[in-house]
């Protein structure tokens, strides 16, 4: 998982730039070289983001695993922690879906809790909740009033990489 690093002082100087995807852009809220949070946009991507920033964001849609730090106000609790790697873990272009997560950290029973704890994931795609989907296959939730789109849109561009790495 991408390095967690507690921010225990509201910061003074918040920095944001908009990157592009396949599904659609995201806004990027920063503070030096830590992401604190990721919001899907329709903003127009920016012109001169950090160099890396879009190191990392390049990379993670290459379907590498980004070097980037991860920012939060207060340390999440251990089961989402645990959430979040686990989720981290899920290889670009596959799925499990909210009970094997639950499973996977720890609390078989945590269906529910893992949606919960996805529905404010501060850091998407880097901790990738797209990839994770209701038991019956079916897509379930992702932020902004477009969400499912974008789910949709995500998956789709990762399996068209993983069929055709030359793919952009």
């Amino acid at each position: 998982m991408p390095e967690l690093v507690v921010i225990n002082k509201k910061p003074n100087i918040l920095s944001r730039c908009v990157l592009p995807s396949p599904a659609c852009s995201f806004e990027i809220i920063y503070i030096e070289d830590i992401v604190v949070r990721v919001v899907p946009s329709y903003l127009e991507p920016s012109i001169d983001p950090p160099l890396w920033l879009l190191e990392a964001w390049n990379r993670f849609w290459r379907g590498e695993r980004p070097k980037v730090k991860l920012g939060t106000p207060r340390r999440p609790s251990r089961f989402s922690e645990k959430v979040y790697e686990v989720v981290e873990g899920i290889p670009f272009g596959h799925k499990k879906t909210y009970g094997e997560v639950a499973a996977l950290a720890g609390n078989p029973k945590g269906a529910r809790a893992v949606g919960t704890i996805m529905r404010y994931n501060p850091w998407p795609p880097f901790v990738p909740c797209h990839r994770v989907i209701g038991k019956d296959g079916d897509l379930l939730g992702y932020g902004g009033p477009q969400g499912i789109k974008i789910k949709e849109a995500l998956l789709a561009y990762e399996a068209k990489v993983l069929n055709n790495p030359s793919a952009e």
